[in-house]
């Protein structure tokens, strides 16, 4: 016979399994609204995104749940058990969420969809206009729902915790300002050295090649069927098990080659997750976003970037794309890791991108911290710009419009790029001590990937960042890896 304890902990497996199927729809409406959806429909697609995001929220929020949760502790099981792991992130996420009304959730469901198609329109126009009111009211929302969670430091520090839990703000400037401090001389070192007058945005290709070529990467790489579409920003996403999406933009080859990497990274990731044998439960989720990011970035930059990775797929490249054969294979690598004081995050180098972190994660705490009007946001983030880089942008859709985050309320989400940088560079020094990194040269991944799913993708959400990272390296995170990583291969350039 079940002990209460027991009974009360597969009820809430079966109620978190329903709400899974409930999550599943909403990724397949927010994938929907991405890149199929008629723009005219945003307005209803947010009625339904906060219809089902309400009925989740007070599921999650409801007296008999929090009766359930109360009743069971991760203490009564081993250790990093399944059962720990569950009790102990649904503990979390309740008491996170029990102090947020369920209305304003859904103010703030029903203003996404609108507010991403102002960012949109804004974009196009090269102008901080129409999103203005709607990302005034997304930080007001977010303003008000920090108070209503608390915090011990910094108020900045509650939209972190979201993300990461065992790494705060004070944390991440301690990493951030040790990391800035040795990009700075670096970048002055080798941006003269990595210049080249080989520009691939310039390559002419045919839009069907370039995806054909996308597509192919995405399969011989993970050997896996992940679907692969157009999108103005790309995004990755996975509905349920063994549906995993991801999306590139064509605008030019390197974008679309490195886009389509990064979000297999991500694909891969979710992919492997224990989702099928655990639906629903925290446990078969990402350990966090700092450790998928690592996985993005892992496949975009150490992977793809390398000279390893192009000796093997540089051929295949030509024959998609036949004008990449007037430039040599050492001048190509060479412009792909050209350093580049340019404007856009997405589109920067891998030695410069992390300063677009650092400058963006400075920002949101002012923003919240220091309770920055809205409409001296763009005036702040052009000035903090100019610091980094030594110029201003040259219009919005350079500065403020150039991401999507804050229009998707994605606060304290940035911070983990460069986490997820240093952890990918971190994890990748340990691999190559257990896997010969020479089989990318032959196209070879699965010993590559093996090694992600036993010591990442299977354990899910089993450790915190720090706890993973610290497993698989015998350190925490420790940016003097990436720099490391980053001399060595532009040395070789």
């Amino acid at each position: 016979m079940l002990s209460l304890k027991n009974k009360n902990y597969k009820k809430l497996l079966k109620l978190n399994e329903k709400l899974g199927h409930y999550e599943s729809i909403l990724s397949l409406l927010y994938w929907d609204d991405r890149v199929c959806m008629n723009p005219k429909a945003a307005k209803y697609r947010g009625q339904q995104i906060a219809i089902i995001t309400e009925y989740i929220h007070k599921q999650k929020t409801s007296k008999n749940y929090g009766k359930l949760i109360e009743s069971i502790s991760p203490e009564e099981y081993e250790k990093y058990s399944p059962e720990w792991v569950n009790i102990k992130w649904w503990k979390f996420e309740y008491e996170r969420n029990i102090k947020i009304p369920p209305k304003l959730i859904t103010k703030l469901s029903q203003l996404i969809p609108s507010s991403l198609q102002a960012w949109e329109q804004d974009k196009k126009e090269k102008k901080f206009k129409h999103l203005l009111p709607f990302l005034k009211k997304i930080i007001e929302i977010n303003r008000e729902m920090i108070e209503k969670w608390g915090y011990e430091e910094e108020p900045y520090e509650a939209l972190v915790k979201g993300y990461e839990i065992d790494i705060n703000p004070k944390q991440i400037e301690k990493i951030f300002t040790k990391l800035k401090e040795k990009l700075i001389p670096l970048i002055k070192k080798y941006k003269d050295k990595t210049e080249t007058k080989t520009n691939l945005k310039n390559i002419k290709f045919e839009k069907e090649k370039l995806e054909q070529f996308c597509k192919y990467l995405v399969k011989k790489i993970s050997n896996l069927d992940i679907r692969l579409d157009p999108t103005s920003h790309p995004f990755a996403t996975a509905i349920s098990p063994f549906d995993v999406r991801i999306t590139t933009r064509y605008t030019n080859i390197e974008s679309a080659i490195f886009g389509t990497l990064h979000e297999l990274g991500h694909a891969i990731y979710d992919y492997y997750l224990p989702t099928d044998k655990y639906f629903g439960q925290p446990v078969s989720s990402s350990a966090s976003l700092s450790i998928h990011e690592s996985q993005s970035r892992f496949f975009e930059n150490l992977i793809g970037r390398s000279l390893n990775f192009w000796n093997y797929f540089y051929d295949e490249l030509i024959k998609y794309i036949p004008e990449v054969k007037k430039i040599k294979l050492e001048e190509f690598v060479k412009s792909i890791n050209r350093i580049e004081l340019q404007p856009i995050r997405t589109e920067a180098d891998e030695t410069t991108y992390n300063l677009h972190i650092i400058m963006r994660f400075n920002i949101e705490r002012e923003i919240f911290n220091k309770n920055i009007k809205i409409q001296e946001i763009p005036e702040l983030w052009n000035e903090t710009f100019k610091e980094y880089f030594g110029y201003y942008p040259k219009d919005d859709s350079e500065g403020i419009l150039q991401d999507i985050h804050w229009a998707e309320s994605l606060f304290g989400y940035f911070p983990t790029y460069t986490l997820g940088n240093l952890i990918a560079a971190q994890i990748y020094n340990t691999l190559q001590n257990n896997i010969k990194t020479e089989e990318i040269e032959k196209g070879k991944f699965e010993n590559i990937i093996n090694f992600l799913k036993e010591n990442i993708y299977l354990k899910g959400k089993t450790y915190t960042t720090q706890e993973l990272v610290e497993k698989i390296t015998n350190e925490k995170i420790n940016p003097d890896h990436f720099i490391k990583y980053l001399e060595k291969k532009l040395q070789n350039i």
